[in-house]
This record gives C-alpha cells, sequence and structure tokens, in this order.
C-alpha cells in the first residue's frame, strides 16, 4: 500500500469523523482534540491534514457534498428517474446519511453568522447545483433539449427544495416517509415524469 493511498485514508477517516462530530454536538462544539480521537489519529496528524479548524469545517461541507455526488454518478446514464431516486435517498434513516444531513445543515445555519463558514458553503452549492444542472441538461429528451441557463435555474430550486425538506426532517416537523414522498412529489412534479407540469427542462 503506497504512502499516498495511506495519507487519503486517513484524511477520509478524520473527516468521516468530523461529520460524526459536527452532527453529534454541532459547529460550536466542535474540536479539533475530539475530532482526532474519534478518527483514532494524533493530534499531529490531524493538523498535517487540515491546518485549522476552519481548513477542517470547509474540508468536512466538500466532503458531504462529494459523498453525495458519489451517489449520483450514474445519472446522466440511468435518466432523470435516477436522479429523483438519488435526491430522495438524502432523506433515510439509515446513520450515514442522517449524520451527513445533519452536518450540512449545521454548517450551512452557522454559516448565517460566520463568513469562514459562509465561503466554502457557498463554493459546496455551486458545485452542487452545477451537478444537478449538468445531469438536468444530460437526461433531458432529445426533443425537448434543456439549455443551460435554465438546468442552472432548476438547480437552484431543486436544492433548495432538498434543503428545506432536510431541514424540516432533522427536526422532527416531518417522518422520515413524509419527507421521502413530499420530495419525490415535488420533484416529479418539477422535472422528473409523466405528472410533471410545462417546465422547459422536462
Amino acid at each position: 500500500m503506497s504512502r499516498r493511498h495511506d495519507s487519503d485514508e486517513t484524511r477520509t477517516r478524520i473527516l468521516a469523523a468530523a461529520v460524526r462530530c459536527v452532527a453529534r454536538r454541532g459547529v460550536r462544539g466542535l474540536r479539533m482534540a475530539d475530532v482526532g480521537r474519534e478518527a483514532g489519529v494524533s493530534s499531529g496528524l490531524l493538523y498535517y491534514h487540515f491546518a485549522d479548524r476552519d481548513g477542517l469545517l470547509a474540508a468536512t461541507l466538500a466532503h458531504v457534498n462529494d459523498t453525495a455526488a458519489a451517489g449520483r454518478s450514474s445519472n446522466e446514464v440511468a435518466g432523470r428517474s435516477a436522479l429523483v431516486d438519488n435526491l430522495v435517498d438524502e432523506i433515510s434513516d439509515d446513520p450515514e446519511v442522517r449524520d451527513h444531513a445533519a452536518a450540512w445543515h449545521e454548517i450551512n445555519a452557522s454559516a448565517v453568522f460566520d463568513e469562514r463558514l459562509a465561503a466554502p458553503l457557498r463554493e459546496t452549492t455551486a458545485d452542487w447545483q452545477a451537478r444537478i444542472a449538468n445531469a438536468l441538461i444530460a437526461t433531458a429528451p432529445a426533443e425537448a433539449p434543456c439549455d443551460r441557463e435554465t438546468a442552472a435555474a432548476e438547480a437552484v430550486i431543486v436544492t433548495a427544495l432538498v434543503d428545506g425538506l432536510l431541514q424540516r426532517w432533522l427536526t422532527g416537523r416531518l417522518s422520515t416517509n413524509d419527507a421521502r414522498a413530499l420530495l419525490r412529489r415535488a420533484l416529479i412534479q418539477q422535472f422528473g415524469g409523466p405528472t410533471a407540469g410545462s417546465n422547459a427542462c422536462n
């Protein structure tokens, strides 16, 4: 096993630990030492990979986004229904999925008052929206192609919809089943199936 592989594996382990720590204790309660203990690494190794707490939180956001994106990687081949399925699966009782959602929303809420978090959040959100826009363009029917401007606008609407329902689910205002059903219904109405409206990206 190469040193690079070991280093990447350690970095991933630290980020997974950071997700769990943020999900359990929030951003204000996050301590680098706690993340190190959760990941089973020394403080020196933690600071080797992440210079400071802000860098760790920014990387944690990117890790949550990239992990979710891995589940969406086949969207362009599988079609619009796969995109809907993957987005709905961001609401799940699976502990890892819930931790990722909780960490994302905790950082999102904290960014309202902290520009150090707002900047990486803008970047990560822009990446998420770009991935959705690309999937919309790639999966649009040949007879009704989706232009870049329309896809970008749709991606903002869709990601805001997912964010809003995720927040209501995480705070117990919606059950898992209800949140999933509502999200699926809204996505289909937006762009995903035979009952969709007259949206240009349908």
